[in-house]
């Protein structure tokens, strides 16, 4: 079976006679091949110019058609373009609409045939094809060049590249290339080497080591009979370097390893070095090697990809014997989360041995065997164990985890105690395994006081209550709790322990609830433990043991009373294997007693299944019929066996009973023959049917049981099983094909494996598809029961409001209830806060009456709608919990009422109030309908008796709709959504409705969730940015726009383009701490790379989540997610929304959540250079002082980003000798006194150095080991004894390695300290004092340097740096610190803003220049109605002076005015470009939010928010230009799109402002956003008259009303809010811009070296340009007054330096050249181009003022240097720089900088500009059109703000009065004063 296209070129290389010779060549070999649907498919492309389809692969299935095409293939002629039929084929043919079937892992195979070179590159579209997975022959004719060929054709280059002389060589060609490429195939399907496995698991991922004894006692014989097992299990794998990768160690007296991870890329050279693997002899050190495999293998240098979420793999073969201990290395080892199998060979006596190696559970991953002679027997069972692991761990394991969470919800009350050993016997690390062990098992129940409770019980010789029951019920607290309890040490008197548990369970005691003790262990007891464990069971206490390493499994079973409740494992790291056992044993006690379900068995029978095998799968199956609730009214049992014939054993409803359905299994006898599982699938269709005992309204399951592969096809009749809604469950008995029983099941994480069969209760019991409880929600039931009906009937409609409330989980924080009854009036029978358990609201339902009086739904729903309220016990509607009505009537409603109907229903729903009918007996349908629009949530019964059979369905759609909205969750979440063409238009709709389920489940809003698409195929396409909408019903109307792009699947791109949506630029809250997600929706493979762009993503702290659509085993998929958490897989887009919910609360509660983990590795120096005897005092002080020190350092204060998670700190230990060896090297561990006595004890009998050796030494150990976020170096030192220069050389490589901090403490007091802060790094700069061993405060010292404010705040929570006071005395309070960053926060923040502006139309035009375009009568036709206001689309912002002062009647002056000037315009319903949309702010010396624009889109309900709005009385001074600035950076941060929408800003003052700088400043940036402010004062406002002066279009307004009668709202209305531009109002000036008519010289310096970006470049030659426009140039430039003249210069020319008398600068032209601004234009766009020098703007700098300014007569008023950077200057141009500005400024010119890019200098663009910054200075880091727009509005109006300045400013009359003094400004020029910088 194979998919196979001929690629033919039939160019002018190929003539017309050879071309019938290629012909019968490909004749040849299509004959040869087995054509049709099941077997292989062919299709051809013919190309020369261009590519021509001939036929694709599902054309032809008899091979007869195919041939007579080929017979009649066209001669073409032409060009030789073979990359472009490359593109051709992969685009056209490898495609599931031409027939290619890759998801079904058929082979994909391409065969070139060309006899030229191509005219066009070929590399890159063969590589797409084999990064496919598509094999690529190439048989080239006459080309002596084989380069080309060897791009194209896949490797090895002797399977897949055939070159011949001629075209006669062909036949012998043929018969070759059928050969080679049949085996490929053969191997792939049905080979004896590879076991199916290739096709059966795909693309597999993992990392895989083989550690193998090579001792004396594995003779050179017997070693020669691994090598076959290794070339079996190899040959099995996907071995690629994105793939399988294989390393190799062989072991005897120390361990030498053969090739690492990443030696081989290819599969071949592998299997060639094991064909010659030699043989060492030696002794057995077992240990030594398995830790070598730790600290060498498994490592980022050796090949290791664990950090990218690879699974890591150990495969240990040995013949069991050690002269050394392995448990503990084996114990560490299987902590780095890395699997590992044991394989014990001839000496092994007891497993057990290898059970302490292999991970848990060994009956999974260990293998035993008497001789050799059978290793290479058993390959097929260790491949398979391999290729199970990779598979389980990455598609099933995580699958499991939800499961279970989700079933815990039944769980809804509970008691659990852990009683914990943590005797003498125990290690601190495992102690530590045990606390990881109780919080995961915590992290899966529903906790809350009146839900699941634990506590914690450790026990030695003593027992200690650490946690109470009830003393935490919250999860983070509780955890914080038990990361806390240290080990008390001692005995084991589990006893005596168990003993005390009896108090503690009865004053936790609650009626009805379980309570649960979970004992752990690790060794027998020294006291009985017998009868008080009895006696516990018999308070009604279920107990579940756990014994660890020595445990007693008699003694566990005592306590526990049944095995079914004892769980044993051979280490503590092995107690997160038996989690998910523990919880599903706790949770599932009793689960089943409500589970009605039909199960069928559908049993392999064949002659392939051992006997003993078969009765295991009987077995299997009465245990399995135990553990449910067997009867004909809850779980049915069905069973039918096949082989080549089919044999029905039982119906669903033969038996009623366990002990019936046990004795049929029982007696069921083997059938024996052949497999036809597709034709035993078809025949158990059937048999869910209600003639065979079916019940189809029930949840129904198929388990099918097979060892082998169907010897007929599965795929289509399990999918007809699976369309009838029935569930298929797999069982591979570990031969059976993977690949089948996922095309059975529809998805992998259905398809269990023999050794995990355990684990298919667990889906069984708590499928992922069903919501299991409502879990957030205020429901209330509004009832009716008609005048007639009786008690009974009554009844069955409150049995209804029953059965939700016990499918609720209840509680103030979870679901509320409430009950209204209604006749002719409504009454609250309770309300939603009255009851908070379900026994007092079930009380209260039964005891409900119904009222007399006629039906009246409307007034009913009415009055329910307000007992939603707070006031009533509803919830704030920022909590965004679900409200849900539940209407319940037997009649429709009063006529009189009738018409009141649809004014209630839309009430309700503008409240987003969840609406579902259930009517019976005469209720009205109509009416129900029009009150639900939605069937699904309308029900509908005949009569009473018939509400039970609604019962489920009610309960599942209130679960659904009351989901937990992430209320509180702050998030970025992009969805990264496949648009191509395999997707149809129905699904891509799913896709889409999926989207907006998701997005209802969150907030939307500015400060909480924002969301943005993107859509990908061949190229990526944005949607809408995070930062465009802020509106959940905006959002889901923009996704419903999208439309399919339906081109070829490239997720790479789509990835890559993804990462920049999340850039701030685009919205992004990266750097605000803000949660970043993407979700990834695809439904294919994708056509090139995935890996770089999803590592980059993660790396930047994306949550990456994939979901695949229609994809099994998709390691894809978990390539791009990096997480297996994170990647979901469903059978089609319509099992999307199953999903929903967990995709959901994955992203509102991240996994990996701010922690922070910091590796500290330790050394002393102390040396010989000390005295003996100080030196011998140093390490005795060491003895005492280490220990206490990192004591103190153990327990870390908490970080910013993760309050209530602690800092976790790991110490490793280091002793370097003179002899550089290590004489002890710890790994990094838990705080541990034994390894620090060790240490010392070394460590003070030998000289160390603090040399280069030393820091060497040290970084390659160190990276080997760690794996935490933060890592840093600590050395106790008593002087350096190397160079000052070497050792910062080599401190400098160790941090650029990844070293966050070098860390160096002195060891004695009259040292040279300072000398250690030399080569010290990673501090921050706040700490430039040395350490010393001295200090009284060292510990808090280095504390606060590894947490609080450098170190670990960098690196886990990207804070640069903090403001922090200065440390005080002790014990009091220090000093306020000063601030930092100020500059940079306004930059960024300008950067922000300004990086949000966006025009739709024509983006770089003004608007006034638009409408010279447009032309007024154009806009006519968009806004025809011209009496509305306002005509255009505005957006207003109204901001109330609420500062110090302000009366009350002064306020409600400005409110009245607000409210008359709303009450005359139209209020925007939509976001569509009509009407107004209105925000408000207040102020005073802060800006705060009222109302935001999207708040409010009814005018009603806006006038009565406004009147609402209370004065606030502040002591906050006025600050208007504060005020004003806030408006334009945030509130108009996003306007609706559309170049004719206004913006317009009103505020009010009630008295003047101080702040005239600022008032200045915000009126600049006001100008530059193209804002309309207006001022109201209450008294005279001069600074902001004159700052509005700056403003020559007349836009700008400031009304002075000091008196009420003053007031004249008619010009604001009419002139500004209302302003038709097309057709002003008489009384209204209208807005112009002149051209800026000044006396001015300006010179623009433009960067033009090669640091700037040419696009840079370009944008700033556009700039210059377009701002000539603003100017009145001078007409007669050198010889009269008047007007603007205009230089320009660029720097620097290349090979220019400083101080050689080169000119710094290109001349462009200068003040004199031109008089006509055309002229000059023209000079910028032809003459122009950029000089690609270094950057030297202080000499660039110096010479325009010398050259250009001073040398031009008649010099103007006004001089200004305009420069536009890009990138810092030159190293020797900028010690100038500082200097050369200062004289500058002082000679009285103007500077403004405008920065480009994002590697600048803060310090030189504050030197290039005038004070203050803010008006001098703009900064853009991501250059667009828009910020060039910005840029020039902001120049223009900083122009006209310019002829109302002095310059210099006062506060540069200091700095220029000290320079030179005895110069004066008239004699010394620049020049002179400063020398010459060029």
């Amino acid at each position: 079976m194979a998919d196979v296209v001929f690629i033919v070129d039939t160019s002018t290389s190929i003539t017309q006679e050879n071309f019938q010779k290629v012909k019968n060549f490909l004749s040849s070999l299509v004959s040869s091949l087995d054509i049709g649907l099941d077997a292989v498919r062919v299709g051809l492309v013919q190309y020369s110019d261009k590519a021509y389809q001939v036929f694709l692969l599902n054309q032809y299935l008899l091979k007869n058609g195919a041939l007579e095409q080929i017979g009649n293939l066209p001669y073409r002629g032409g060009e030789t373009y073979t990359g472009r039929a490359l593109d051709f084929v992969s685009t056209n043919y490898f495609t599931e609409s031409a027939g290619s079937r890759a998801k079904g892992y058929v082979p994909q195979l391409a065969i070139l045939i060309t006899s030229g070179e191509a005219s066009d590159e070929v590399e890159q579209p063969a590589k797409k094809l084999r990064y496919r997975g598509i094999s690529i022959y190439v048989v080239g004719i006459g080309i002596q060049n084989t380069t080309e060929l060897q791009q194209i054709a896949s490797k090895p280059f002797r399977k897949y590249l055939y070159s011949v002389g001629s075209f006669d060589d062909l036949p012998d060609v043929s018969t070759r290339l059928l050969q080679n490429f049949c085996i490929a195939i053969e191997n792939q399907i049905q080979g004896k080497e590879l076991s199916l496995y290739v096709l059966s698991f795909a693309k597999q991922y993992a990392d895989v080591i083989f550690l193998i004894d090579s001792t004396e006692n594995m003779k050179p014989s017997t070693s020669e009979r691994i090598k076959p097992f290794l070339l079996k299990v190899v040959n099995a794998l996907d071995i690629a370097p994105s793939n399988v990768r294989v390393g190799l160690v062989l072991y005897s007296n120390e361990p030498r390893l053969e090739f690492t991870l990443d030696t081989f890329k290819d599969k071949l050279e592998i299997l060639n070095y094991l064909k010659n693997l030699p043989y060492r002899g030696g002794q057995p050190y077992t240990g030594l090697a398995i830790e070598f495999l730790r600290n060498k293998v498994f490592t980022q240098e050796a090949g290791s990809r664990k950090k990218q979420g690879v699974q890591q793999i150990a495969v240990v073969i040995t013949d069991g014997q050690s002269l050394d201990d392995y448990t503990e290395p084996a114990s560490k080892l299987r902590r780095e989360s890395i699997t590992v199998y044991a394989v014990g060979i001839k000496n092994i006596t007891e497993g057990s041995k290898l059970d302490k190696i292999a991970t848990y559970p060994p009956r999974n991953h260990v293998t035993t065997l008497k001789f050799f002679l059978q290793l290479s027997n058993i390959a097929w069972k260790i491949k398979k164990q391999l290729c199970n692991e990779i598979v389980t761990k990455t598609f099933v394991v995580p699958l499991q985890s939800q499961s279970l969470k989700k079933g815990c919800v039944d769980i809804e009350e509970a008691d659990i105690y852990f009683l914990i050993d943590g005797s003498g016997s125990i290690y601190p690390s495992d102690f530590k395994d045990m606390k990881t062990f109780m919080n995961e098992v915590i992290r899966i129940f529903q906790l809350g006081a009146n839900n699941v409770r634990f506590g914690v019980v450790q026990y030695a010789s003593e027992s200690k209550t650490e946690i109470i029951i009830g003393q935490h019920n919250q999860m983070m607290r509780l955890t914080e709790a038990i990361e806390n309890i240290d080990q008390i040490g001692g005995g084991t008197r589990t006893g005596n322990a168990l003993s005390s548990m009896k108090t503690l369970f009865k004053m936790a005691y609650r009626d009805n609830v379980p309570q649960i003790l979970i004992v752990i262990t690790d060794g027998k007891s020294e006291d009985g433990v017998n009868q008080t464990a009895r006696d516990l069971r018999q308070q009604g206490i279920n107990i579940y043991a756990i014994g660890i390493k020595d445990a007693v499994q008699q003694e566990l079973e005592e306590i526990a009373g049944t095995k079914n409740k004892m769980f044993f494992v051979n280490d503590f790291d092995s107690l997160k294997h038996i989690k998910r056992e523990i919880v599903q044993e706790v949770c599932s006690t009793n689960v089943c007693k409500n589970v009605r379900a039909d199960i069928v068995f559908l049993v392999d029978s064949s002659n392939s299944i051992r006997p003993a095998e078969f009765q295991k799968i009987k077995d299997f199956m009465q245990s399995f019929v135990i553990k449910v609730d067997v009867g004909l009214d809850n779980v049915r049992i069905g069973l039918i066996q096949f082989s080549s014939e089919i044999r029905e054993e039982f119906q669903l409803d033969r038996y009623s009973t366990i002990a019936d359905v046990r004795r049929a299994i029982q007696e069921i006898q083997q059938i024996k023959l052949g497999t036809l599982t597709g034709k035993a699938l078809t025949f158990a269709a059937s048999y869910f049917d209600p003639p065979r005992g079916g019940r189809p309204e029930l949840k129904q399951y198929l388990i099918v049981i097979t060892d082998g592969e169907a010897q007929d096809s599965v795929k289509n009749p399990a999918r007809a099983i699976r369309d009838k809604g029935i569930t298929i469950y797999a069982i591979n008995l570990l031969q059976a094909n993977n690949s089948q029983l996922v095309e059975i099941t529809g998805t992998q994480d259905k398809v269990f494996f023999e050794n995990r069969i355990i684990t298919l209760f667990l889906f069984l019991l708590f499928p992922l598809t069903a919501c299991k409880r409502a879990e957030a929600a205020d429901i209330m039931f509004v009832v009716h029961g008609s005048s007639g009906v009786t008690d009974l009937q009554f009844k069955n409609m409150l049995r209804l409001v029953e059965a939700v409330v016990n499918n609720s989980v209840v509680g103030k924080d979870k679901v509320q209830f409430g009950v209204l009854v209604y006749g002719s009036n409504p009454e609250v029978q309770f309300s939603l806060n009255s009851y908070a358990s379900k026994s007092l609201i079930r009380e209260a339902v039964f005891s409900l009456k119904p009222l007399s009086g006629q039906p009246f739904t409307a007034r009913a729903l009415s009055f329910a709608r307000q007992r939603f309220d707070m006031n009533y016990g509803g919830r704030a509607s920022s909590l965004a919990v679900t409200r849900i009505l539940v209407l319940i009537t037997d009649e429709p409603t009063e006529p009189s009422d009738r018409d009141n109907l649809p004014m209630a229903i839309r009430a309700l729903k503008e409240d987003k109030i969840v609406l579902i009918t259930v009517g019976m007996s005469k209720a009205s349908r109509e009416e129900l309908e029009e009150i639900t629009e939605d069937q699904e949530r309308l029900f509908f019964v005949q009569s009473y008796d018939a509400l039970e059979n609604i019962h489920e369905n009610l309960t599942q759609i209130v679960c659904e709709k009351s989901q937990p909205v992430c209320s509180n969750h702050v998030a970025d979440l992009i969805f990264l959504i496949d648009g191509s063409e395999s997707i149809s238009e129905n699904s891509f709709s799913i896709m889409k409705t999926f989207m907006k389920d998701v997005v209802d489940n969150f907030v939307i809003s500015r400060d909480k969730v924002h969301v943005g698409v993107v859509q990908y195929s061949q190229e990526p396409q944005k949607e809408f940015y995070l930062n465009e909408f802020y509106s959940d019903a905006i959002i889901k109307e923009q996704i419903s726009r999208i439309e399919q792009l339906k081109s070829s699947t490239f997720t790479g791109k789509g990835l890559k383009f993804a990462q920049t949506l999340f850039e701030p630029a685009n919205g992004g809250r990266k750097y605000q701490g803000v949660s970043q997600n993407l979700v990834v929706i695809t439904d294919g493979y994708s056509a090139d790379r995935v890996d770089d762009a999803a590592m980059a993503l993660r790396r930047n702290g994306i949550h990456v989540f994939a979901v695949g659509v229609g994809i099994v085993n998709s390691f894809e998929l978990f390539r791009i997610a990096g997480d297996a958490q994170r990647v979901f897989t469903v059978e089609n887009f319509d099992a999307l929304k199953t999903i929903k919910s967990t995709i959901t609360s994955e992203i509102c509660e991240p996994k990996d959540s701010p922690s922070c983990d910091i590796d500290l590795a330790i050394a002393v120096d102390i040396s010989r250079h000390t005295q003996s005897a100080s030196s011998l005092l140093l390490k005795q002080k060491l003895q005492t002082f280490l220990p206490r020190l990192l004591f103190q350092m153990k327990s870390l204060p908490n970080i910013s980003c993760s309050a209530g998670s602690p800092v976790n700190v790991r110490f490793k230990f280091q002793v370097f000798s003179q002899t550089k060896e290590f004489l002890f090297n710890s790994d990094f561990e838990d705080y541990n006194e034994e390894i620090i006595r060790k240490f010392l004890d070394i460590q003070t009998v030998v000289d160390t150095y603090l040399n280069v050796d030393f820091l060497q030494a040290v970084q390659e150990k160190f990276f080997s080991a760690t794996s935490a976020k933060v890592k840093v170096l600590l050395v106790f030192s008593d002087g350096l004894d190397d160079s000052l220069e070497d050792l910062r050389k080599a401190a400098t490589a160790f941090r650029l390695k990844g070293l966050d901090a070098l860390l160096l403490v002195g060891l004695d007091n009259s040292q040279d300290l300072t000398t250690l802060r030399e080569i010290e790094f990673g501090r921050g700069f706040g700490y430039n004092e040395p350490l010393s061993v001295g200090f009284p405060e060292i510990a808090s010292i280095l504390q606060r340097n590894l947490v609080s404010d450098t170190v670990a705040e960098r690196k886990c929570c990207n804070v640069v740096c903090k403001c922090l006071g200065e440390m005080g005395d002790h014990g009091g309070w220090g000093n306020p610190g000063r601030k930092v960053g100020e500059l940079w926060s306004t930059k960024k923040l300008l950067y922000f803003f300004n990086a949000s502006l966006y025009f739709v139309v024509i983006q770089s035009m003004h608007s006034d220049a638009l409408f010279k375009l447009l032309k007024c009568s154009h806009t006519d036709v968009l806004f025809q109605n011209t009496d509305t206001c306002p005509v255009y689309p505005t957006e207003v912002v109204f901001a109330l002076d609420m500062s110090e002062g302000v009366t009350s009647a002064a306020f409600e002056r400005m409110r009245n005015i607000v409210m008359s000037l709303l009450k005359t315009i139209k209020i925007s319903e939509s976001n569509c470009p009509t009407g107004a949309r209105v925000s408000i702010v207040s102020f005073n010396t802060n800006t705060r939010y009222l109302i935001r624009f999207s708040e409010f889109q009814k005018h009603n309900l806006l006038l009565q928010a406004v009147q609402r709005i209370p004065l606030e009385r502040s002591t906050g001074k006025r600050n208007i230009g504060a005020a004003m600035r806030f408006v334009a950076r945030n509130v108009f941060k996003r306007v609706r799109q559309g170049i004719l929408t206004r913006k317009v800003a009103i505020f009010f003052a009630n008295g003047p402002s101080q702040e005239d700088v600022v008032i200045s400043t915000a009126v600049l940036e006001l100008s530059a956003w193209d804002i309309t402010p207006v001022v109201i004062a209450f008294t005279d406002l001069p600074n902001v008259r004159r700052a509005f002066s700056i403003d020559d279009t007349g836009r700008f307004r400031l009304f002075v009303w000091e008196r009420q009668q003053d007031e004249n709202l008619e010009s604001i209305i009419h002139c500004t809010l209302c302003f038709d531009k097309c057709k002003p109002s008489t009384i209204c000036e209208v807005p112009v811009s002149p051209s800026l008519l000044m006396d001015m010289d300006i010179t623009y310096i433009m960067d033009s070296s090669r640091s700037i970006s040419s696009e840079d470049f370009q944008k700033a030659k556009e700039f210059v340009s377009n701002m000539l426009d603003q100017f009145v140039i001078a007409e007669q430039p050198s010889e009269s007054f008047g007007g603007t003249r205009v230089a320009l210069v660029q720097h620097a020319p290349r090979g220019f330096l400083p101080g050689r008398n080169k000119t710094p600068v290109a001349l462009e032209f200068d003040l004199e050249t031109y008089n006509n601004k055309d002229l000059m234009k023209k000079h910028i766009q032809e003459s122009v181009h950029q000089l690609e020098g270094p950057s030297a703007i202080a000499s660039a700098l110096q010479w325009t003022v010398e050259n250009v300014f001073f040398k031009a007569p008649r010099q103007r008023k006004h001089r200004v240097i305009f420069t536009i950077v890009g990138s810092k200057t030159s190293i020797q141009d900028r010690e100038k720089l500082k200097e050369i500005s200062l004289g500058v400024k002082c000679q009285g010119f103007t500077m403004f900088t405008l920065a480009l890019g994002n590697d600048l200098s803060d310090s030189e663009l504050i030197e290039l500009s005038s004070s203050p910054t803010d008006q001098h200075l703009l900064t853009f880091g991501r250059i667009s059109t828009s910020e060039m727009v910005y840029a020039q509005r902001f120049a223009r109006a900083f122009l006209n703000l310019l002829q109302r300045k002095y310059y210099p400013s006062p506060e540069l009359q200091e700095e220029c009065e000290n320079l030179d003094r005895s110069d004066t400004r008239d004699q010394v020029s620049v020049t002179e004063r400063f020398g010459t910088a060029y």
